[in-house]
């Protein structure tokens, strides 16, 4: 954009730009086309030049400034009985994707956007594969005795605790995309232990002489995705996985039936956590491509799918398995809060149930099933080609009270309000996009097929990307994004009551992170946890998933004990959760501020500084402790990388600077051109054969570890294959992986380069 040692050329080219956009507009608002197609020429008369000026100011007008109080109409008109009522609604049955309920839900959306006076509300199909258990043969873990009688069946229901909480379509406890599959143990032995199925407690197990080739093992939920678990587990050459809530997890103050639902937040014996394992984004059979109709699909046989079955059960029933494993006794760190279990290792079962065997059976199956997302839209006034996108899924494991109707009511109540707005003759700047998202809890499937089919137009028009997953967890708030959204997330926090006793809901935040001897509250980069996955992975699109949840001060909780269980139900929330509604509130007033604060100003709102502090921060975490010195061994090219991030400080640093010196005099068409290299910024970091060995994950500097979708990660092809490096112990597949890195960071080096460049002025390519 500005000459590197001058200000100019920007000068210059302000000037040019608005004589330019002048002459256009002045050409084209005193003419207009016949009914026959030919243009007629119309003289301007004096209102018609004040027209002309009234469109220039439209065009460069800050409508976040100048539509102040509107804020306050709009955190005023978020309403808690709306709120209440919709989640109601939303929880009063079970909603998997693909059922007549989910559809019937995705047709109410679309009906209350049209209600809501939305330029446009469309339901958008896709066929996609999915996954199903047998509703009338269950999933179950047996154990037998010595003749074959089964002493001990698993549930594959939780126990009903509440009256409303019965529903004879509630789906059987499963693991989706795990394979049918029928294993059983030698008499004698049951499953090894594995605590939480990470690679570094394989590698425990290991050093310990414990190799699970050919057994069934068991572990913990929590830590990492359960996706992940089962691919380590496979890796490993186990024949099966049965996945647990323990206690430590979910039932923190104890398992007495005053501790936990429906008298607290806390999961009782039965709770079982359901999910999916597929590795990856989207539809399996459509990879890269979206799932229409009459699309190209991949062979089952030819997809990556988990291959060996996987079962969850509740902590009731895990403690029949492991009281009964003898073996090792466990290493430090590796016991859970199941009362009477010493978790010991096996697979050898107790000297008393010598005979003893045990049996995973599963009988699920998959499918091509119909799916629908909703998508809503008011037209931008000025820039109707720029999108503001807010989104949530619709569909659940059972009742889904907080994943995802919180988020669903939410997004239904912004619907509301902007519709209100609109009503009265108000529109924003730039076109905001509301979305209900089909199939998400199969690995953002509805999401991503949508990302895929519009690839093109979103990384061309897309300003954003904003998520509700689940906003009403708890009551402290959590975000991660983007760092270019940042400031513009800490700004609106300071303008929203507080959710529980502070004055705001910032405040709230930072006194949550000065317990952690914060200075201000922490935002962490994204996982791909949710629907934002392709956004900010696939296109490099800023994206910002935001929820308020249990006081992790107080409690080690990984997501929340009530997780895709049947408990996650109305009367949880209403009663337990969110009774008064405020944090659902608060979700709705933050998300509408941060809709219209990126849709009105007239400069966008992003903190490129942010970026630029956080890349160097990270990289200096990448290389400490010796790593900076081991990559450098390997490739000695790699201070070229570590040249190139300071290279891009510099960069960002100077076009932050210079445009804000002349931002409050920019003409339209430079106001266009500074705010289009903002939006594609983080579309430079997009790697075009994606991350090694993930071609969907194609975000070169942030994204999940290969090893926890869960979880965050910098410079991740970088740390992962280097992990892959330090952990194989072959010499050939090491010497490849050094290869591939080698690559990789020359990858990465050249997208760093060409960030830096894209800053640079207009004129320079």
């Amino acid at each position: 954009m500005f000459a590197p040692k001058s200000g100019l050329g920007f000068v210059v080219l302000a000037a040019f730009l608005s004589l330019l956009l002048g002459i256009f507009i002045g050409q084209h608002s005193s003419s207009k086309l016949s009914e026959s197609g030919h243009l007629r020429v119309k003289r301007c008369d004096s209102q018609g030049g004040n027209d002309e000026k009234s469109q220039l100011q439209k065009l460069v007008e800050d409508k976040w400034e100048s539509e102040q109080h509107l804020n306050k109409e709009i955190l005023d008109l978020i309403n808690t009985t709306n709120l209440r009522n919709d989640l109601k609604e939303l929880s009063s049955r079970p909603k998997l994707a693909g059922t007549e309920r989910d559809n019937e839900l995705a047709r109410m959306i679309q009906q209350r956007f049209i209600e809501s006076g939305f330029d446009s509300s469309e339901l958008v199909p896709y066929d996609v594969l999915l996954s199903y258990p047998n509703q009338s043969d269950p999933n179950l873990i047996t154990i037998h005795d010595g003749s074959d009688n089964v002493v001990f069946t698993s549930k594959f229901k939780e126990e009903v605790l509440h009256k409303d909480d019965g529903d004879p379509e509630f789906v059987h406890s499963y693991a989706a995309y795990s394979p049918p599959g029928d294993i059983k143990t030698n008499p004698g032995t049951g499953p090894i232990y594995v605590n939480y199925a990470r690679v570094e407690d394989f590698d425990k197990l290991e050093e310990l002489g414990i190799d699970v080739t050919g057994h069934l093992v068991i572990a913990r939920f929590g830590k990492i995705y359960r996706g992940n678990k089962v691919t380590i587990a496979q890796e490993r050459n186990a024949t099966g996985i049965i996945l647990f809530s323990d206690p430590h997890d979910v039932a923190a103050l104890g398992t007495s039936p005053a501790d936990v639902y429906p008298n607290s937040f806390w999961v009782p014996g039965s709770g079982m956590q359901r999910g999916t394992t597929l590795d990856g984004l989207g539809d399996p059979l459509t990879p890269g491509w979206p799932s229409t109709k009459d699309a190209y699909r991949l062979d089952e046989k030819d997809v990556v799918l988990p291959k060996i079955p996987c079962q969850p059960i509740g902590y009731d029933d895990a403690r029949e398995i492991l009281k009964k494993l003898g073996g090792p006794a466990p290493p430090a760190g590796w016991k859970g809060d199941i009362k009477e279990v010493g978790y010991n290792l096996g697979p050898q079962l107790l000297d008393e149930f010598g005979d003893h065997y045990v049996r995973l059976q599963s009988h699920n199956s998959m499918h091509i099933t119909r799916s629908y997302n909703v998508i809503g839209t008011i037209k931008g006034e000025v820039e109707p080609d720029r999108y503001v996108l807010f989104g949530n899924h619709r569909d659940a494991w059972g009742y889904g009270a907080v994943d995802p109707s919180s988020g669903t009511a939410e997004l239904l109540e912004v619907a509301r309000v902007f519709g209100e707005l609109k009503k009265k003759g108000w529109r924003p700047r730039r076109t905001m996009v509301f979305c209900s998202w089909g199939a998400e809890e199969f690995s953002a499937l509805g999401s991503t097929e949508w990302v895929e089919d519009h690839v093109n137009k979103l990384q061309d028009r897309a300003v954003v990307y904003m998520g509700s997953d689940a906003c009403a967890r708890g009551p402290n708030l959590q975000v991660a994004a983007s760092p270019l959204m940042w400031d513009a997330i800490k700004k609106i926090t300071k303008l929203i009551p507080g959710v529980s006793d502070g004055e705001t809901v910032y405040e709230e935040w930072a006194a949550d992170y000065a317990f952690q001897n914060k200075t201000e509250p922490v935002i962490e980069t994204l996982s791909s946890s949710t629907d934002h996955a392709s956004f900010i992975f696939y296109c490099g699109i800023p994206s910002m998933d935001r929820y308020f949840a249990f006081d992790t001060n107080k409690y080690d909780v990984h997501l929340y004990p009530f997780f895709h269980t049947g408990y996650d139900t109305f009367y949880m929330v209403d009663k337990i959760v969110d009774p008064d509604y405020r944090i659902t509130q608060g979700c709705g007033r933050m998300t509408a501020l941060l809709l219209k604060y990126f849709s009105d100003s007239a400069v966008i709102p992003y903190s490129l500084n942010r970026m630029a502090e956080t890349i160097e921060e990270d990289l200096v975490k990448l290389t400490s402790d010796g790593i900076g010195d081991r990559l450098v061994q390997i490739y000695d090219k790699f201070p070229v990388l570590e040249e190139a991030v300071t290279n891009l400080t510099q960069a960002i640093n100077k076009f932050v600077k210079r445009v804000e010196q002349t931002k409050d005099t920019m003409g339209p068409m430079l106001l266009r051109a500074v705010n289009d290299q903002m939006m594609k910024l983080e579309q430079t970091f997009i790697l075009p054969s994606g991350l090694p060995g993930r071609p969907l994950e194609r975000h070169a500097i942030f994204a999940p570890s290969l090893y926890d979708a869960y979880g965050t990660s910098a410079f991740p092809g970088i740390s992962d294959l280097l992990f892959r490096i330090n952990t194989s112990k072959d010499k050939v597949r090491k010497e490849q992986r050094k290869e591939t890195l080698r690559r990789h960071i020359s990858d990465v080096t050249i997208v760093l380069q060409r960030a830096a460049r894209y800053l640079e002025d207009f004129q320079f390519i």
